[in-house]
């Protein structure tokens, strides 16, 4: 585990690079491997606010390919950029660092440190500009071994990195539609996947002209023609007989590109499916339980979202499928949520959410919350999980400490399981829209046999792009 500090300012006037080397100096007394370096040197473009989200992403990529045990860094100083709190606070977060802020007063370290406290930001210590060798401080974090936090810098660059492992074919069945279409060329030149789209090549490449976009040499656009329907057909009537498929059902059913897609999934020609951005959630989710069908050993599906907050990465399910689910589909929800975190290297830790905490609550809906817990704790006793619990009381240490204070869960949550479908949508949208700097990955399907991804209606291009990378991951497993 690596342990990181950033040096940032809480003053102008401030000489960083002076206090960043007293750091450096009093942590190589303390650890074998260190090493110090200046953000703004290896990334200049954080010091530009268009750049930010690229520019975090790239200074995690330095701190992974170090092979340093501590890592020493110099944030943004004031002279560098009239943002230089506001950039500090992306780069810890992005870090997970401990701060160490450099104050020309009391005052203005307190002032700066609240600042930080509130963007749920370690604050190591506070020090004046010439006594920033705080050696029983720096001591303490290096011995105490904090757990490692995913920031949504770090979540997004795991996201491209592992989708880049192995290139796999994901098929865009809106292929045309403006954000798909640049979602997928951002895909192909980032070497995230190889993305196939369905959609009449005049479409594609009047829309590419209009939106200013260089379709790449070899990308591939399949045409959704009759004649390529029709090599489908024979599998869709023998899949969906004994619901009455017919050869002429089967020709019409397959003019939905959706369907078109699934089958190509179905067939292996491609290793993934991603539509939603046109489609509503039924219409993507359908033709995958007609035609895919559920895992071995699993009875129902269920979908998380990726919400990454500048600091952190929670796990929400069941936002996008399951409307009113039993505790028995509940706990499978949960079961499902968890080891999708793992899979995706989040510390799990599993809260059953409600509107009250403990017994604070009563009635039919906390009841539900209470079997899905037992019924986890049952059948994978591994899991770590509480519930009832508030979304504050899961996710907030101070709140937990008060709400449910012998939780080993509360406070510490990093996926929330929501009682029904309502609950969830709301809260991920409330959530993705409202708080700044939020992003959410998703909804990623879980229990299908083969990947297929939906999106919101409302997606961004930055929104399919990592869900193209998610399918992509999910691909190689």
């Amino acid at each position: 585990m690596k342990h990181i500090f950033l040096v940032a300012p809480a003053a102008v006037g401030i000489d960083l690079a002076y206090a960043t080397k007293s750091v450096f100096e009093t942590v190589q007394k303390e650890s074998a491997s260190a090493e110090m370096w200046v953000a703004a040197e290896k990334v200049p473009a954080i010091l530009q606010s268009v750049e930010a989200d690229s520019a975090m992403e790239a200074i995690v990529g330095i701190v992974q390919e170090s092979s340093a045990e501590t890592l020493v860094v110099a944030g943004v100083s004031f002279q560098e950029s009239v943002r230089a709190e506001q950039i500090n606070m992306l780069l810890a977060a992005a870090l997970d660092a401990d701060v160490v802020l450099v104050a020309d007063s009391d005052e203005s370290g307190a002032l700066v440190a609240a600042d930080f406290a509130l963007q749920k930001i370690r604050v190591a210590f506070v020090c004046a500009e010439g006594d920033c060798a705080h050696a029983e401080a720096v001591k303490k974090i290096l011995d105490n071994e904090t757990e490692h936090r995913i920031s949504q810098a770090e979540f997004r660059r795991n996201l491209i990195r592992l989708a880049s492992h192995h290139l796999k074919r994901i098929v865009l069945p809106e292929g045309a539609e403006p954000r798909t279409l640049k979602a997928a060329i951002e895909a192909y030149n980032r070497k995230i996947a190889i993305p196939v789209l369905i959609a009449k090549k005049a479409d594609v490449e009047a829309e590419a002209a209009r939106q200013n976009l260089t379709i790449p040499d070899g990308f591939e656009i399949i045409e959704p023609t009759a004649e390529l329907a029709e090599k489908y057909v024979p599998l869709l009537v023998e899949l969906r007989k004994a619901k009455g498929m017919t050869e002429e059902k089967a020709r019409e059913t397959l003019k939905d590109s959706v369907f078109l897609g699934t089958m190509m999934l179905k067939k292996n020609e491609v290793d993934g499916l991603v539509s939603g951005a046109v489609h509503s959630t039924a219409d993507t989710v359908r033709p995958a339980l007609q035609i895919i069908k559920c895992a071995p050993g699993v009875k129902s599906i269920s979908s998380v979202f990726f919400v990454c907050l500048p600091s952190q990465t929670y796990v929400f399910g069941d936002c996008a499928i399951n409307l009113n689910p039993t505790d028995e589909e509940l706990a499978g929800i949960a079961i499902q949520s968890y080891d999708t975190a793992k899979a995706f290297g989040i510390p799990a830790r599993v809260a059953m959410l409600s509107y009250g905490t403990g017994k604070s609550g009563k009635g039919d809906d906390v009841e539900l919350v209470v079997n899905a817990t037992q019924k986890i704790r049952e059948a994978r006793p591994d899991i770590p999980v509480d519930g009832p619990l508030q979304y504050d009381a899961a996710t907030t240490e101070d709140v937990a400490r008060l709400k449910a204070p012998e939780s080993k869960v509360a406070g510490k949550a990093t996926v929330c399981i929501f009682p029904d479908l309502s609950a969830g949508n709301i809260c991920y949208k409330a959530v993705q829209r409202s708080a700044p700097g939020v992003i959410a990955v998703g909804p990623m399907l879980q229990g299908l046999a083969k990947p297929v991804n939906d999106l919101s209606r409302g997606a961004l291009v930055e929104d399919i792009v990592y869900t193209i990378a998610l399918t992509s991951i999910q691909a190689q497993a």
